[in-house]
C-alpha cells in the first residue's frame, strides 16, 4: 500500500521538485545579476573617445549642475555614431535606456556628442520641454559645430551644461544660448587646414594668419591712450558694444591671440561689461610699466591689468588678468596668485580683501615684464632655437612655457612645454607648481590632483600643501 501509494506520488513530486529547482535557480540568477551588473552611477558621464583629460572635471560638471538645479544631466561623448543611426536616434534611444531624469520626477537633460560628425544633440525630458524649448537646444547644437574645433572645447560642455540647467530653472534672461561670434567661422578654427581635420595641431602664425584674414571694421575708437584710465574706458565701452573681435587695437598681441583662443561672442561680452561696471568705481595702482584697475570689493570680477608701451600707450593685457590673479568659483573677490605679483605690496596697503598671502606663495614665480611692443612670432622662435641648440635643457622648455602663459594665456601649448621641463627635471619642483595651475586651468582635475599628490608627498614641512591635496581629494571622489 505505501509503496503503491509512492509510486503514484512520484510525478507529482517530481513536477513539485522541478518546479523548487527552476524557483531556486531563477533567484540565484536574479540574484547573481543583482550584484554582477555594475551599478548605474549617479551622475552619467559615458566617454568612449580617447580624450579623457577632462572626464573627473566634466563629472563635478555634473555634480554641481544637478545640486544647482535639481536636474538630471548626463553627458555621453562618442568618436562616432552607431551605423545607420543619426545622432537624434542615438539620443533617444540612450535617454531611454538610461532613464535620464527618473530619479528627479522627470526632470533630465542628455548631452550627446559625436566627434567624427562634429555633432551634438539635446535631449530633454518632458517635463521639462517648456523651459528649455526645441529653439534654445537647436541654437547651442550649432554653437557647437564652432565651439568643440576650439582649443578649449571643454569650456563649452561646461557652460553648455550651466546655461541649459539655468534655462531649467527658468532664468531666461541668464540662460542666454551660446552662438558663436560673427567673426568666428569654422574656418578660422581649423587655420584653413578643413573644420574637422583629426589631430590638426595649431601654431601661433595659424592663429595670427587668421587674424589678419578677418573682414574689416571700425574699431578706431578703440585706440591705446597715454592716459591708463582712458584705456580703461575705451575698453569698458569696446565690451558694451559686445565687442570680441581680437583686432581690437588697444589690446597687447597675446591679447589678440587669447581672444582667438577662447572666442566670445558679443552677449558674452556684454555680461562681462555687466560684472565690470557692477564693480566702478576702479583704482588704479602702478608697479614696473604695468597699471592695475582694481574693482570695489564684494563685485564678482578680476582687476584689469595694462602695460605702457615704448610708445607711452596704455593696452589692456587680458592674459594677464588671468594668469596673474584667479577668482574661485565659490567666492567673489579676487586672490593674488604669486608672491612676487608687481602689485601685491600696493593692494595690501589698500586693505584689499585676500591678499594675506599669494596662493602659490613663492614656490613658483612670473616671468619679468618684457617691454613692449614686441614682436611674439620672434621671441617664440629665439626660444625654439634655443631648445633646437640644447634639447635637454629643461629651463628653455620653461621660459617658452612661460611666454605662451603670461603673453597669451594659452595654455595647451604652456602644458606642453613645462611636461617637457618636468620630464627632463623631475625634482624641480617649480615645474611641477606650474604644471599643477595648468592642468587646473584647463579643467584636468586627475593630473592637478596627480601634481598635487607629487608636491605634498615631497613637502614633508608643509602641511598647508598635504591639506590642499587632501581637500582636493575628497572633493573629487565620486566613489567609483
Amino acid at each position: 500500500m505505501s509503496s503503491e501509494s509512492t509510486r503514484r506520488r512520484d510525478p507529482t513530486d517530481r513536477l513539485i521538485a522541478a518546479f523548487a529547482a527552476a524557483l531556486v535557480l531563477a533567484i540565484g540568477c536574479f540574484l547573481w545579476q543583482h550584484e554582477c551588473t555594475p551599478r548605474r552611477p549617479e551622475f552619467v558621464l559615458i566617454n568612449e573617445t580617447a580624450q579623457h583629460d577632462f572626464d573627473l572635471a566634466f563629472r563635478m560638471s555634473l555634480k554641481l549642475a544637478e545640486n544647482k538645479s535639481g536636474i538630471e544631466n548626463a553627458l555621453v561623448l562618442l568618436p562616432s555614431l552607431p551605423e545607420s543611426k543619426s545622432i537624434e536616434e542615438t539620443a533617444a534611444d540612450l535617454f531611454s535606456q538610461l532613464k535620464i531624469g527618473k530619479r528627479r520626477n522627470g526632470r533630465g537633460i542628455l548631452y550627446l556628442y559625436s566627434a567624427k560628425e562634429n555633432q551634438l544633440k539635446i535631449e530633454v525630458s518632458y517635463n521639462l520641454e517648456g523651459d528649455i524649448p526645441d529653439a534654445f537646444c537647436h541654437r547651442l547644437e550649432e554653437a557647437a559645430k564652432t565651439y568643440m574645433l576650439s582649443e578649449v572645447p571643454q569650456d563649452f560642455i561646461s557652460e553648455l551644461i550651466i546655461t541649459t540647467n539655468l534655462r531649467g530653472l527658468g532664468s531666461k534672461s541668464e540662460a542666454t544660448a551660446l552662438s558663436p561670434p560673427s567673426w568666428l567661422d569654422g574656418s578660422f578654427l581649423s587655420g584653413g587646414a578643413g573644420a574637422t581635420v583629426a589631430g590638426y595641431r595649431k601654431s601661433l602664425d595659424d592663429y595670427q594668419r587668421a587674424i589678419r584674414r578677418l573682414p574689416n571694421l571700425r574699431l578706431d575708437d578703440f585706440a591705446p591712450s597715454p592716459d591708463a584710465n582712458e584705456s580703461v574706458r575705451r575698453y569698458l565701452a569696446s565690451l558694451a558694444a559686445g565687442i570680441g573681435d581680437p583686432r581690437l587695437p588697444l589690446l597687447t598681441e597675446g591679447s589678440r591671440i587669447f581672444r582667438a583662443l577662447v572666442p566670445r561672442n558679443e552677449a558674452q561680452q556684454e555680461r562681462v561689461f555687466e560684472f565690470f561696471h557692477s564693480a566702478e568705481p576702479y583704482r588704479q595702482i602702478f608697479a614696473q610699466g604695468l597699471c592695475l584697475a582694481v574693482p570695489q570689493q564684494g563685485k564678482s570680477n578680476l582687476p584689469i591689468v595694462l602695460r605702457r608701451g615704448t610708445d607711452d600707450l596704455w593696452y589692456v593685457d587680458e592674459p594677464k588678468s588671468w594668469t596673474y590673479f584667479h577668482r574661485y568659483e565659490d567666492s567673489v573677490d579676487f586672490f593674488v596668485k604669486y608672491d612676487d605679483n608687481p602689485f601685491l605690496p600696493e593692494l595690501r596697503s589698500l586693505g584689499v580683501s585676500n591678499m594675506q598671502r599669494a596662493i602659490y606663495g613663492d614656490h613658483v614665480h612670473t616671468p619679468p615684464v618684457t617691454a613692449y611692443p614686441y614682436s611674439l612670432a620672434e621671441a617664440v622662435k629665439e626660444w625654439e632655437e634655443r631648445i633646437r641648440e640644447a634639447p635637454n635643457d629643461a629651463t628653455n622648455y620653461a621660459a617658452l612655457g612661460d611666454l605662451y602663459l603670461f603673453e597669451m594665456n594659452w595654455i595647451t601649448r604652456a602644458i606642453e612645454l613645462f611636461e617637457k621641463a618636468a620630464a627632463r627635471a623631475p625634482n624641480e619642483l617649480s615645474y611641477r607648481w606650474r604644471l599643477m595651475d595648468l592642468y587646473l586651468n584647463d579643467s584636468r582635475a586627475d593630473k592637478s590632483m596627480a601634481e598635487l599628490k607629487f608636491l605634498s608627498e615631497h613637502l614633508p614641512n608643509d602641511p598647508q600643501t598635504r591639506d590642499w591635496y587632501r581637500s582636493y581629494a575628497h572633493l573629487y571622489d565620486f566613489g567609483t
